[in-house]
């Protein structure tokens, strides 16, 4: 039997994703991926999607949600997306976790932010366009 993917958000770091099958690029491109690996939310790293320690020196900072809530079982494609210049798409059965162990409601897809500037992390609200959040 296989391991449910969770995605464990680390507060002022990275994403960390445990038992993901796909990751695909923004151009469709399927990635690599170990058991467990980080993907950038700051914006700055050099190898994105994946972090590289960037968030540490420029300074990000993330406000985790309140506590509490749940992801709900969905059915289907599970998949992590990197949105072209944008955010990744969560799809599938995914569990959302930040570090207290409690989970994070979402909608199937869900939109995690990458660039760092989101106001509502780690969801996007939209402010890669206002940044120009690149993936390069």
């Amino acid at each position: 039997m296989s391991e449910k993917t969770k995605i464990e958000i680390m507060d002022d770091g990275p994403l960390i994703v445990s038992d993901l099958k796909l990751l695909e690029d923004g151009e469709g491109n399927g990635l690599a991926i170990k058991k467990k690996i980080a993907l950038c939310r700051c914006g700055a790293s050099e190898n994105k999607p994946f972090c590289d320690g960037s968030h540490k020196g420029v300074g990000f900072r993330s406000s985790l949600p309140p506590a509490g809530s749940s992801v709900p079982a969905k059915e289907g494609d599970v998949v992590i997306r990197s949105l072209k210049n944008g955010p990744y798409e969560v799809c599938g059965d995914i569990e959302l976790c930040v570090e207290d162990d409690s989970a994070l409601s979402g909608d199937d897809p869900y939109y995690i932010c990458r660039c760092g500037a989101s106001e509502n992390k780690p969801f996007c609200d939209g402010s890669h366009k206002r940044v120009g959040f690149t993936d390069k």
